[in-house]
């Protein structure tokens, strides 16, 4: 993924609910999803359809998986490719301030 700034993780373990897989996705980092409940296993295997994480088990997150994960994540060419191109994608909408101007010129 090429080097981080001093805030940017290399890689970021979620249970894949949507701020934490929306926040994923804005920053480019890849994922390890470990989802929990409701929402988050359909958002854990969306993430991976799109190439960005990988899904551990709840029962299997030990420590080896995880590290494994880990590494396959942050040595796959493919991986830091989808990550910087959906980063891209997803700083191009305009994020927050563009939500305001569309919400405040529905207001009027």
């Amino acid at each position: 993924m090429g080097d981080p700034t001093p805030w940017q993780a290399d890689a970021f373990v979620t249970h894949a609910g949507m701020g934490g897989s929306s926040e994923g996705l804005f920053t480019g980092t890849p994922m390890i999803a470990v989802p929990q409940a409701v929402d988050q296993f359909t958002n854990a295997d969306r993430l991976v359809e799109l190439g960005v994480a990988r899904r551990v088990h709840t029962a299997d997150a030990t420590a080896e998986a995880l590290r494994t994960a880990l590494l396959d994540l942050t040595t796959d060419a493919e991986v830091a490719r989808r990550c910087a191109a959906l980063r891209a994608d997803a700083r191009a909408e305009g994020g927050t301030t563009r939500a305001v101007d569309i919400i405040e010129g529905l207001l009027g």
